[in-house]
């Protein structure tokens, strides 16, 4: 049965973006904490495209745009530079809120409300945060100092910064 397979999707998602917003702070201060955050984000947009795979169109576009969003942010590890931030940070903020609009719209349709919806609805609120955090960080690229909130060390590590709004955008 093809809904079976369906029906703990979003769950999955709640557990990788939970993920995320659990041990980011405890692998950031590691030599390849970076890497393993950019795996587990990687998860998310893994998990965020399954829970899109009962409808083949939007699996397509959410597919697509997960791998250029992966590729963008490989970009920002490998070159570290103002354009690879700009390009990383847009293509998350893209994506994000892509994920964000349509389990928004299975959440608001009309049926019976399962444990799954209910978790999609979690997602949905998570995913927001999520994606405010790159609008935060995105902002503060184009015009630095625009947060006066951030620590020194904040200001200087692109990750810490990221952290950081992750944290004021939850």
């Amino acid at each position: 049965m093809a809904t079976d397979l369906y029906r703990w999707r979003h769950l999955a998602l709640l557990i990788c973006i939970l993920l995320v917003f659990t041990i980011s702070p405890l692998l950031v201060a590691f030599r390849h904490g970076v890497l393993i955050l950019n795996i587990i984000g990687a998860m998310v947009v893994l998990a965020g495209a399954y829970t899109l795979s009962e409808r083949k169109h939007l699996f397509t576009i959410a597919i697509v745009l997960s791998v250029i969003s992966i590729i963008a942010t490989w970009l920002l590890v490998v070159f570290q530079q103002h354009w690879a931030v700009l390009l990383a940070h847009t293509c998350i903020i893209v994506l994000v809120f892509f994920f964000a609009v349509t389990i928004l719209g299975y959440v608001l349709r009309s049926g019976r409300v399962t444990a799954d919806r209910i978790f999609a609805a979690i997602c949905v609120y998570m995913l927001i945060g999520y994606g405010w955090a790159f609008v935060y960080a995105l902002l503060d690229q184009v015009f630095p100092g625009s947060f006066a909130a951030l620590t020194e060390a904040g200001r200087n590590d692109y990750t810490q910064r990221v952290m950081q709004f992750r944290y004021f955008s939850l």
